[in-house]
């Protein structure tokens, strides 16, 4: 061995030596107030040792003790995992691959927060700094104290006062408004007989109005708590014909089509298959029927006037097919009639023109079209 290499031997052995020793025996992990690269530099200077032999000699090293800090930063989480704290390289790395587009909201928190972090090392503030200036304006420059308010508030008129002293004494909700009566499917606390669906979505013209009749009369009248109505939002429910639709249903047919139509007999053949009643709480706003589960041939279905145009009645269509499946469906519809659009969407071809159909039914004077298509959906 020449006496430059036993030179660079002992010189690299010296350094070695003079790191400190912890009390486990292994060298102090290097911190931010210990770390240097004065040995890497001062190995560089050294114009006769090429840069990787330097490398060899020092990474090693640098590695383990890089290890040996990273495992005693390390933290258990709930789940008994080892997770040590990202490094700087970690975080910019991450910082730059990582996207919100396609990221959970978690995930977005985090990146959101890494970045704050990354910007506060940049500015050479503390946690403890960043926290200070936000909370003391006065010491941020960036930030304006509001001023206080000056006089005194504008005070409620004495309508304006009662509807805010109603809307805070609201503090529980009735079991027919809660939600878990919109998801059982009851109306008044009491399970229909029959139901098919609730729709709590749907708003028509008449309750909007039947709603503000109501409000208007509470808020009118406060001193007649007794006189106000207890269930004062409904939905309206679809459900199979009951004997208590029937009259309803008779003054709603006879009103949309001729008089004298009487469904008793629909209550004798599957009404839950066969028929549709849509009701806004006791007041029947809709009906669709089906002669019978065989024939499954629409005789009638009307929507109440002032109630139309709100999906009632595609509503009670889709319930009639969703219960007639693999069945083709028939029914005549007057060559003027609107109807046929609704028709139409749901798959109803037209397969035959039938004239003078509605003859013996419509009045003569009627504007409705005596002539008919019968139409078809095929659904086998």
């Amino acid at each position: 061995m020449s006496s430059e290499e036993s030179t660079y031997e002992e010189e690299l052995n010296n350094r070695k030596k003079k790191r400190r020793k912890g009390n486990d025996g292994l060298p102090t992990p290097l911190s931010k107030e210990n770390f240097t690269l004065r040995p890497l530099l001062d190995l560089l200077e050294d114009a006769e040792t090429p840069l990787e032999d330097s490398m060899e000699q020092i990474l090693p090293e640098y590695l383990r003790d890089r290890a040996i800090q990273q495992e005693r930063q390390a933290e258990k989480d709930g789940t008994g995992q080892l997770l040590r704290p990202l490094t700087r390289s970690d975080v910019s790395s991450f910082v730059d691959t990582a996207g919100t587009s396609g990221s959970s909201v978690s995930q977005a928190v985090a990146l959101r927060k890494l970045k704050v972090a990354q910007e506060r090392r940049r500015a050479g503030l503390s946690k403890s700094e960043t926290a200070a200036s936000l909370s003391s304006p006065n010491t941020n420059p960036n930030l304006t104290e509001i001023p206080p308010a000056t006089g005194s508030a504008t005070p409620l008129s004495e309508h304006t006062a009662r509807i805010v002293e109603a809307l805070e004494s609201i503090k529980t909700t009735p079991f027919e408004n809660s939600f878990l009566a919109r998801l059982h499917g009851v109306s008044r606390g009491v399970a229909l007989p029959g139901l098919v669906s609730v729709d709590w979505e749907t708003v028509t013209p008449w309750m909007a109005l039947l709603r503000d009749i109501r409000d208007h009369h509470s808020f009118a009248h406060p001193e007649r708590e007794w006189d106000r109505p207890t269930n004062t939002v409904s939905p309206i429910t679809y459900s199979s014909l009951q004997p208590w639709h029937l009259d309803q249903v008779h003054d709603l047919l006879g009103r949309a089509f001729w008089s004298g139509i009487d469904v008793t007999d629909s209550l004798e053949y599957s009404p839950e298959r066969c028929t549709i009643v849509a009701a806004y709480g006791r007041l029947v706003v809709g009906v669709a029927i089906i002669s019978s589960p065989r024939e499954t041939y629409i005789t009638y279905l009307a929507v109440r006037a002032g109630w139309d145009n709100t999906q009632i009645a595609t509503t009670m269509l889709y319930h009639l097919i969703s219960l007639n499946p693999h069945q083709d469906i028939t029914l005549h519809v007057s060559a003027n009639n609107s109807a046929m659009l609704l028709y139409n969407r749901f798959g109803f071809k037209a397969e035959e023109f039938v004239a003078g159909f509605y003859d013996a039914y419509l009045d003569p004077q009627s504007r409705v079209s005596k002539n008919a298509f019968r139409l078809r959906l095929r659904q086998h």
